[in-house]
């Protein structure tokens, strides 16, 4: 390798990690003093828990707000729910004929007029003056046509309401129950529908009632389309002037949510929950211990809670109050404590400093290249990089940033394999030693990709990583074929000739056989990258994951310390041969997840790196166990003369 190529890289890279620390340095800070979590009931089940106890909704939140809740998720109502709760009659044409046949009186003639006016529309009777008010100016704002008749202590709504809109629609919050729950000592969050409301009176509507949420502690949306998502400029301006934080639920996309997000200057708080459905493969414990992860691994700061038992309740109180106490002591115990939790602090950002931090990816590429390339052709690529990146970070940062963060996290990888893996065997503790000179070298790239993206948009993630499959395959096909068409030593054949010489090989049915089983293998490690594919998750896999969160803390990636370190161990040792191919494979994956492990921005850095660290310690263990045990096999087979030295 060229001495004047090694200089130059080795100064761009100094030069990058050093931005990168300080850049990262900020990052850490922010994270730190983001540990105040808050716990949310649902209004639904606080309601269902207050009538089966008989007590208040008030009573009830204390009780609650003293076992550590926080809070409550309230969605807007909709026609379906009112009639439940008994605040609305809800009739069509034909209920209302029969109802007016039976009576006499004025409200009765007057009903029959608008019954003969509309025989197809739905009518809606309450003596809530105030829910008449909300629900007719939820309809003007969404340019519902409707007639309203309010009759002395009789209300009457009169509109064509199809099944959707029965179910979907919101119209408002119960705000007598809010209030009494907020004297309880509980926040409100308010959950908005979605339907219909794309005119600039809706999102006027949702900024007028805001303000009269007791206790607002933030806003979230319900569907799958949010509030406003017509005009979110609009809506961003709205909710800027209030100053409330917007709700993100985590696995649950929300067209138009993370586009709201930007323009509130990333005012967002991240949501998790377990789905209902999902609730019945829980129990308390294992709820707690998804909460707990969630929190601590995934820079979540809000838990919306769903209670158990509420199918029993003479139980079900004592029961729900434990589970929260029971939430609260886990996320303790990992520092955080609840209340309201503030935005996430910002992290510096000036194009010099990714410009800066760019230059180390630039540095390990030239590394990269001198193994295979002349001096003169490395650092001729090294300056039209350097253009490259310059010009691309001024036309299009983020793509510049993503891109450059891709790149880092497969050359260093590549390159660490390259340098180290040779034919010779080493002592143990020289490959040992390897081992960890390698990693060390692959962290490179992991810390150049973090200060690429440090940023809050990857920490809440309303961007993230791209290219994960690619950045996971692709070193595995770039060190094979280095190690496949490359003589020993790493003296270059013409790559070519090498080509023609694999490409006339005899083809065996064996060979076929193993390349089916090498390609099945890549896919469902491809697949089972990024969790995409949770469900191909062993029961035995989840089983030593679980162990590994409760002894640990934070638990290794098993493809680290269970295949890839100790694989990558047992070559480092034994030395490097083609009829190890599969090992390579395997040890190649270690590398690979060590540095991709740090793509998941929005899990704190110092959980990160503390899981390649565990990783690292029990891959060795691992890789020495397995080592000692082969050398006895080996040398057992040799006193029975199963084969020759």
């Amino acid at each position: 390798m060229s001495r004047r190529v090694q200089i130059a890289a080795i100064v761009l890279i100094v030069i990058a990690l050093l931005f990168s620390v300080y850049v990262n340095t900020f990052r850490l800070q922010a994270e730190q003093n983001n540990h105040t979590v808050q716990v949310l009931l649902d209004y639904d089940e606080l309601v269902s828990l207050a009538f089966s106890q008989g007590l208040s909704l008030e009573d009830l939140s204390a009780q609650f707000k003293a076992a550590g809740a926080t809070g409550v998720l309230v969605r807007e109502r909709t026609l379906e729910d009112l009639v439940r709760s008994g605040d609305i009659a809800l009739l069509t044409g034909g209920e209302a004929r029969v109802l007016l046949q039976m009576n006499d009186g004025p409200a009765v003639a007057l009903g029959r007029t608008l019954l003969e006016r509309h025989k197809d529309y739905t009518y809606i009777l309450t003596e809530n003056r105030a829910l008449y008010e909300t629900m007719t100016a939820t309809l003007s704002a969404i340019e519902k046509e409707f007639d309203g008749l309010p009759f002395g202590n009789l209300y009457i709504i009169a509109a064509h309401f199809n099944e959707k809109e029965r179910e979907k629609l919101g119209l408002g919050f119960a705000y007598e129950d809010l209030e009494a729950i907020h004297r309880g000592g509980l926040g409100i969050v308010p959950r908005y529908r979605d339907y219909a409301k794309a005119s600039d009176d809706a999102i006027d509507l949702i900024g007028a009632d805001l303000p009269k949420i007791p206790g607002l502690l933030m806003l979230t949306f319900n569907d799958p389309v949010i509030a406003g998502a017509g005009n979110i400029p609009y809506l961003a301006e709205k909710l800027k002037d209030i100053g409330v934080p917007v709700g993100m639920f985590e696995f649950y996309n929300q067209a138009g949510l993370n586009t709201l997000a930007r323009q509130i200057d990333k005012n967002v708080i991240r949501v998790h929950s377990i789905s209902e459905t999902d609730m019945a493969n829980y129990y308390e414990k294992t709820a707690a211990e998804r909460f707990r992860l969630a929190v601590a691994e995934r820079n979540i700061r809000s838990l919306y809670v769903r209670l158990f038992g509420l199918e029993h309740p003479s139980t079900s109180l004592e029961r729900s109050l434990d589970f929260i106490k029971l939430i609260n002591t886990d996320i303790a115990q990992e520092g955080f404590t609840t209340g309201t939790p503030a935005p996430l602090e910002g992290i510096p950002y000036a194009r010099v400093l990714v410009l800066l931090i760019g230059l180390g990816v630039i540095g390990g590429g030239l590394l990269l290249l001198n193994l295979f390339l002349p001096e003169r052709w490395t650092l001729l690529l090294g300056v039209l990089a350097l253009l490259g990146w310059g010009g691309l970070l001024f036309v299009e940062p983020m793509l510049a940033r993503k891109a450059f963060a891709l790149s880092g996290v497969i050359i260093y990888p590549v390159f660490s394999i390259l340098l180290f893996l040779r034919e010779e065997s080493r002592t143990l503790p020289r490959a040992i030693l390897a081992l960890l000179k390698m990693s060390g070298l692959s962290f490179i790239g992991a810390a150049l990709m973090t200060g690429l993206l440090a940023d809050k948009s990857f920490m809440l993630t309303l961007d993230l990583f791209s290219g994960v499959k690619l950045a996971h395959a692709l070193p595995l096909v770039l060190v094979t074929a280095w190690f496949l068409l490359y003589d020993t030593g790493f003296r270059a054949r013409p790559i070519l000739d090498r080509v023609k010489q694999i490409l006339n090989l005899q083809v065996r049915n064996k060979h076929l056989l193993v390349g089916l089983v090498v390609v099945a293998a890549l896919g469902l490690y491809l697949i089972r990258t990024g969790n995409d594919a949770p469900q191909l998750v062993s029961s035995w896999e989840t089983s030593l994951r679980e162990l590994l969160d409760r002894v640990l803390g934070v638990r290794p990636r098993t493809k680290e310390f269970l295949l890839g370190h100790p694989a990558m161990l047992i070559l480092l040792y034994y030395g490097w041969s083609r009829s190890k191919l599969a090992v390579l494979l395997l040890a190649v994956i270690g590398q690979i997840s060590l540095v991709n492990t740090y793509a998941h921005i929005h899990t704190p850095w110092l959980v990160s790196l503390t899981r390649t660290f565990h990783g690292l310690w029990l891959g060795i263990i691992i890789g020495v166990i397995a080592i000692l045990c082969l050398n006895l096999i080996l040398k057992y087979l040799r006193r029975e003369q199963f084969f020759s030295e």
